[in-house]
């Protein structure tokens, strides 16, 4: 009888054991098609920019869908989509990569909006979708996560499985052998079972996560679906030399439109840079300043290892500053310029003038303009260098803007410029070239008191009621708002300390009814207090 009571004991304690574990403990996070989010990659594929958005895959074989967003004035047509995975793999029995394995066409409307097509995807990894508008071919890498379980989860399930399967032969051996102490024996190992899973679901949080295929390693077949190999490099320091940008192609003429070539290559090796990563929802972007201040956003096409296209028709003949903003793998964010910018050669078309910009400082804070039928106020504080000024972008009165690249509002800026007559070429040699970002403005009262700061891109200033809505950013594995939701606005702050006092050139940048809207600015600061 005691032996039985001992027997019935060691089964209590592991099955209260097993209870605690199950509901009090979670499994660790591992790479897995529930945790991606939709890809947003803008891209200007010949005369159109669009918007092409990857939803997540969740398993493989699986569909991938893929919506086009076009924007005012876009064109209709078709495209004709192509999935090719391209990692090498070392183990899989499916075809080879490197040849299309799935096709789908999309046609585009003659109204802005979104479009979709759906295509296949049969394995995980590394995989690049063509995109072909009959005349040019963008190429998008991207990746297919899989359903990868860690080494704690399983040491998790398989501690549970042997407490299962023990628990039942511990019960029939305690009820029927005739000696009950065999029954110890499984009721051992179903405590020893319980026990290795409660620790190792205890010890996961705290182990750190293997080198990330596609943001730290360049991604294979094989570190996609087991990142936890024990061949993969036991490395901390993943970054990469700077990239330098050169302008290749033939001459554009104003007037024509005509192709720009774009050769990234890596500063320590000179071998072609091929390990851009999405940021800010585009593999680069191009920004271009004309002679007259105009200012393109860009975002050149893919069309080869370390190679970028992109059409551009130039309205002016002259020079034209260039800068692209890109991130590479490891490497973080950067933003390059070509050397000497560029030269447009005069065509048949005459020159077109650029907006007025809107002129603040000196005394003047605000200043009203129209920009493509939009009435837009411009509001700034107090510029001086060295202080946080906050520059204000209202268009209108109504809450109807839409995320582009994934934010409310972009400011982008370039100073102190030597010169107003040659704006290009002051741009092009400025020290300061900077692109900002605006999450737009919260409805949510009280939020300033509850940290006892204001946030980055908030004017904490005005009524509750007018402040409208925040872009939030997204978080474990949701997606952000795409373009198709025209809730923001209408104020778009921007906070920047501008290090240096002078003339600078900024451009605010918004998305409404599909079309992207440009505000130039010219803002003068003063210098700042000597320490």
């Amino acid at each position: 009888m005691a032996v039985i009571a001992g027997v019935g004991r060691a089964l209590l304690v592991a099955g209260v054991c097993a209870l605690l574990a199950s509901i009090g403990v979670g499994s660790a996070s591992a790479d897995s098609a529930s945790s991606g989010s939709d890809i947003s990659v803008a891209q200007s594929l010949g005369d159109r920019e669009l918007t092409i958005i990857l939803r997540r895959v969740t398993s493989v074989p699986g569909p991938l869908r893929v919506d086009v967003v076009t924007h005012a004035g876009t064109a209709a047509g078709r495209l004709t989509l192509a999935a090719t995975p391209t990692g090498v793999s070392t183990q899989s029995t499916r075809p080879a990569p490197g040849a299309p394995t799935t096709e789908a066409i999309v046609e585009l409307g003659g109204t802005p909006g979104m479009y979709s097509a759906t295509v296949r995807m049969d394995r995980a990894g590394p995989w690049e979708l063509a995109v072909d508008d009959g005349t040019r071919v963008a190429r998008i890498p991207f990746l297919v996560p899989a359903q990868v379980t860690s080494p704690p989860e399983r040491l998790v399930y398989g501690g549970f499985l042997v407490a299962g399967v023990l628990l039942p032969v511990a019960v029939v051996l305690a009820i029927r052998a005739r000696r009950s102490v065999w029954a110890l024996v499984p009721a051992a190992g179903m405590v020893a079972g319980v026990a290795v899973s409660v620790t190792a679901a205890l010890l996961s949080a705290s182990l750190p996560l293997p080198p990330q295929p596609g943001g730290q390693l360049d991604p294979t077949f094989d570190n996609v679906t087991d990142p936890y190999a024990v061949n993969q490099p036991l490395i901390s320091d993943f970054s990469r030399p700077p990239v330098l940008l050169t302008v290749a192609g033939g001459p554009v003429t104003a007037g024509q439109p005509g192709d720009l070539d774009l050769v990234l290559i890596d500063a320590a090796t000179g071998a072609p840079v091929d390990d851009l990563v999405v940021h800010d929802s585009a593999l680069v972007h191009l920004l271009l300043v004309g002679p007259t201040g105009r200012l393109s956003h860009l975002h050149p096409i893919r069309i080869g290892p370390g190679r970028y296209q992109v059409q551009l028709a130039a309205p002016e003949a002259g020079r034209y500053a260039l800068s692209a903003e890109l991130a590479r793998r490891g490497g973080g964010v950067q933003m390059v310029r070509a050397a000497n910018g560029f030269t447009v050669l005069s065509g048949a078309g005459g020159p077109e003038s650029a907006s007025a910009a809107v002129h603040l400082g000196g005394g003047d804070k605000s200043a009203s303009t129209i920009v493509d039928g939009n009435q837009v106020t411009v509001r700034t504080t107090t510029p001086v260098a060295g202080v946080p000024t906050t520059i204000t972008a209202e268009f209108g009165d109504v809450a109807d803007l839409q995320p582009w690249l994934g934010m409310v509002g972009h400011l982008i800026m370039a100073g102190p410029l030597s010169s107003d007559s040659e704006i290009a070429a002051a741009v092009q040699n400025s020290p300061i070239w900077g692109h900002g970002h605006s999450m737009g403005v919260t409805s949510m009262q009280g939020m300033s008191d509850m940290s006892g700061t204001e946030m980055p891109g908030m004017d904490m200033t005005e009524p509750a009621a007018s402040r409208g809505t925040m872009l939030m950013p997204p978080a474990n594995g949701e997606s952000a708002p795409d373009e198709t939701v025209a809730a923001y606005g209408p104020d778009v702050p921007f906070t920047y300390t501008f290090p240096l006092a002078g003339r600078y050139r900024l451009w605010i940048q918004v998305e409404r009814r599909y079309a992207v809207l440009t505000v130039p600015v010219v803002v003068d600061v003063a210098a700042g207090a000597r320490p």
